[in-house]
């Protein structure tokens, strides 16, 4: 305990000051500066108060200051300390602190708060925020990429080339028509907007929108601002009996490999769909069904990806615990889940709107053309109508009409499928009625037969007390007898 004396600033020869975990008070001697043969300078984890002297930056050959632990304020001078160890600077510059504003320490490479816990100060220069919009626009420019491949591929399919259908069957490259609202999820908004109406693509816009502000709000809370006390979980702390620091946080390579399943579950089938909607927009040319493909894609991969960068951001600033990883996780998966609960509750809310908005969208997409099977077919010959010309017969134009007869049986069989499950789906909802019904019917008797209980319960109890009333009066009168018996033996 007591405080530094001055006199140690004439010890010029010193190279190392060790006084940690003493009970220091005062402040810093002013002519600390003039310790120019100075390595290594340990003051932490005492009472010390006041700001930092302006010496300080005469200490050219420091490698190790340690500073936290005290009540310092003001700002630290800029010092190019010559060890690149992130435990050789280390100040109270974190937050929460004793101060409105904590110690500002340009060149610490260790911050600490009043709890003693502690960061790399090479974490705050992280902007999860600025990463965000070039990750989304580097996402932008990958679906455009996107787009343009296939525009291309189908009009190299439309030509008909010999090298491209050498190539489509090398690769066994198949198309799988008529399942952009597959794609997009049947029972969401987003499908919304492969429909024309316009409710719908507001409902279906501020639910995008809505998700991308709760993800910002993940992604601001999982930078580290050192003035700042927010979301981020401090994850080093600095033992008084060592020199060096060292990371607290107990996440393993395991709960990273969960995390990663996880995500991969909930959101590689969203991921790939957003890329197979863009990829078959070209599919309809420069049409209004061509832009509700591509902007429904375009959603459905935008927030997919960002939800996963945020899932990946925030746990890196927050989670410290392999429990913790898959709790939020979790959370951010819900965020994720937001436009299929609102499908639900309009389901339940307006039906028969939702229906309109259904039919119409099977009625546009999901009914398949014949343009698009030869489109499909890969195979299409092109024959001169002019009647000048004789076609001789070629077994290769017979195999194609028999692909093409092939080909429209299919298409009348996928027809087929769908009414069958379009009617599946109705004696379902029935069948779903109905069992509601039923539940309300047996709620209501069993709340009668309870009713009717607590009624015989009232009655027995009060039954109960008549015989108790009975039974005092007998007793009574029983003994006014014996009284009188006694009375006349007496006599």
């Amino acid at each position: 305990s007591g405080r530094i004396s001055d006199a140690i600033c004439k010890l010029t020869s010193l190279r190392r000051v060790d006084l940690h975990d003493n009970d220091l008070k005062g402040s810093i001697p002013d002519g600390i500066g003039k310790l120019f043969n100075l390595s290594s300078l340990r003051l932490s984890y005492n009472a010390l108060i006041g700001t930092i002297p302006d010496g300080f930056s005469n200490l050219s050959k420091l490698e190790i200051i340690h500073l936290h632990g005290n009540r310092l304020r003001g700002t630290l001078p800029i010092l190019a300390l010559n060890n690149n160890n992130e435990s050789s600077f280390i100040a109270d510059c974190g937050s929460p602190s004793d101060f409105e504003t904590p110690l500002e320490c340009p060149s610490c490479t260790m911050c600490c708060n009043t709890l003693q816990e502690c960061d790399a100060t090479k974490e705050a220069n992280v902007r999860y925020g600025i990463r965000a919009v070039y990750t989304m626009a580097a996402m932008l420019g990958f679906l455009l990429l996107v787009v343009i491949i296939s525009f291309y591929y189908r009009r190299l399919k439309k030509l008909g080339t010999r090298t491209f259908h050498s190539i489509r069957r090398f690769f066994n490259i198949e198309d799988t028509p008529y399942d952009e609202y597959d794609a997009i999820g049947r029972e969401s908004v987003y499908s919304f907007f492969l429909g024309g109406s316009v409710t719908g693509w507001i409902l279906a816009i501020l639910v995008l929108i809505t998700q991308g502000f709760c993800f910002s709000f993940f992604i601001k809370g999982s930078t580290l601002e050192l003035e700042n006390d927010k979301d981020w979980v401090y994850k080093v702390v600095c033992p008084r009996d060592s020199d060096d620091c060292r990371n607290t946080s107990d996440v393993e390579p395991l709960g990273w490999i969960y995390f990663a399943i996880i995500l991969a579950v909930h959101l590689l089938h969203d991921l790939l769909s957003g890329l197979k909607l863009l990829w078959s927009a070209s599919r309809y040319g420069l049409s209004r069904k061509s832009f509700q493909v591509f902007f429904g894609g375009f959603s459905l991969f935008f927030i997919t990806l960002l939800a996963v960068y945020t899932s990946v951001v925030y746990n890196v600033a927050i989670s410290r615990s392999n429990l913790e990883l898959i709790y939020n996780t979790v959370i951010l998966l819900f965020v994720n889940d937001i436009d299929e609960k609102l499908y639900e509750t309009l389901a339940v809310i307006n039906p028969r709107w939702l229906g309109d908005i259904t039919e119409e969208i099977n009625t546009v997409f999901c009914t398949p053309t014949q343009d698009y099977a030869d489109e499909a077919e890969g195979n299409v010959v092109e024959v001169d109508p002019d009647p000048k010309f004789e076609v001789n017969p070629d077994p290769t134009v017979e195999t194609v009409e028999r692909g093409r007869e092939t080909n429209e049986e299919i298409i009348n069989l996928i027809q087929d499928i769908q009414r069958e499950r379009e009617e599946l789906k109705k004696e379902r909802a029935l069948k779903d009625k109905e069992i509601g019904f039923l539940k309300k019917e047996i709620i209501s008797i069993r709340e009668e037969m309870m009713s009717e209980r607590a009624k015989k319960d009232e009655e027995i109890e009060s039954m109960k007390k008549i015989m108790l009333a009975i039974r005092d009066q007998l007793m009574s009168q029983r003994g006014n007898e014996q009284v009188w018996d006694f009375m006349l033996n007496k006599l």
